[in-house]
């Protein structure tokens, strides 16, 4: 069968253009897609680790509020589970230490008078909720980023100290019954001293502080992922506890002849600094009835500690990508 020269001409025209249509068709769709790959760029639940630095501060009997000078540094390891877009579970180990005096607050007059100092470090594990207030999905936009929210539950360690200045003049063997000389410039483990009477016969009530126990974190932040795998934070984290005693002060100043009775005389020298300023403006009542039962502390408020850090985290695990890039 033969075909005309004019019927071949438009049978190779529509060739062409169907060709050409096919070509843009093909275009459009692999445009498309790759345009889907880049803004659904991960499926999945991506698993998130990395290091976390910052300061640690804390609030109590010694810090009514928060001293800047009695700020120090922390760190730690997080784990982050990124459950939806706008909910993170995290998993946290972190190691700070904490301090206060109330040489910070000299001015006002019971403060300096009561003389008392502490640090401690503090080693906490925790699990939080972060609450991504503008949704943290990767499937969302490329870089994405968020403010959050966080709360969770953790255990932590501590275990308050004190220096030990030993002045000849004050801290005679006649005081407290044996020679502290041997104590100077030492850190002493102010728990086991039982400062406030604890576990003594009069005041078998007043039990020995754990040093192990339980937080509540609380604190805001601000994510941004700024790669395919990496992401940094900034967060402000503060920690209720359940214990008056991370600086070793709550109840009431006990009888010296008890507490270093009880816990020699090293401990009565700690309980009570107030004869350390030997300042003649202040009434040396060391050991007097009148002083005994005078707050040493506030028992019906808990103290805090906080953490002001940042975050770097990498994605080890999750967010595969849905498409293929052309």
């Amino acid at each position: 069968m033969k075909i005309s020269s004019n019927r071949l001409n438009l049978l190779i025209t529509m060739l062409n253009r169907t060709i050409q249509f096919a070509a843009v068709c093909l275009f459009t769709f692999a445009s498309t897609n790759s345009a889907e790959a880049q803004f659904k760029r991960f499926k999945g639940k991506p698993i998130e680790v990395g290091l976390t630095g910052g300061v640690s501060n804390y609030m109590g009997e010694l810090s009514p509020s928060i001293a800047l000078n009695e700020t120090h540094p922390m760190g730690g390891i997080i784990c982050r589970f990124n459950y939806t877009d706008f909910v993170t579970l995290r998993g946290n180990a972190v190691f700070g230490q904490i301090s206060g005096s109330d040489a910070n607050y000299a001015d006002i007059a019971e403060r300096y008078k009561r003389n008392l100092s502490f640090k401690s470090n503090v080693f906490e594990v925790s699990g939080t909720v972060e609450y991504n207030i503008l949704g943290f999905g990767e499937t969302q936009r490329f870089n994405p980023g968020s403010p959050y929210v966080f709360a969770g539950l953790g255990v932590f360690k501590f275990n308050p100290r004190a220096e030990f200045n030993y002045i000849p003049s004050v801290h005679t063997v006649a005081n407290y019954n044996t020679d502290l000389s041997r104590f100077d410039g030492q850190w002493i483990e102010l728990q086991p001293l039982g400062t406030e009477g604890q576990e003594t016969t009069k005041f078998n009530e007043r039990r020995r502080y754990a040093l192990t126990t339980i937080s509540v974190p609380l604190g805001v932040g601000y994510k941004k992922q700024f790669s395919e795998v990496w992401a940094w934070g900034i967060e402000l984290g503060a920690r209720k506890t359940f214990t008056d005693y991370l600086d070793d002060v709550s109840m009431t100043y006990v009888d010296p002849q008890i507490v270093g009775g009880a816990n020699t005389g090293l401990a009565a020298a700690l309980a009570d600094r107030t004869p350390e300023l030997q300042n003649p403006s202040i009434v040396n009542d060391y050991g007097s009835e009148e002083r005994l039962g005078d707050a040493r502390g506030n028992d019906k408020t808990k103290d805090w500690y906080l953490f002001l850090n940042i975050t770097l985290t990498r994605k080890i695990t999750g967010g595969k990508t849905t498409c293929f890039q052309f």
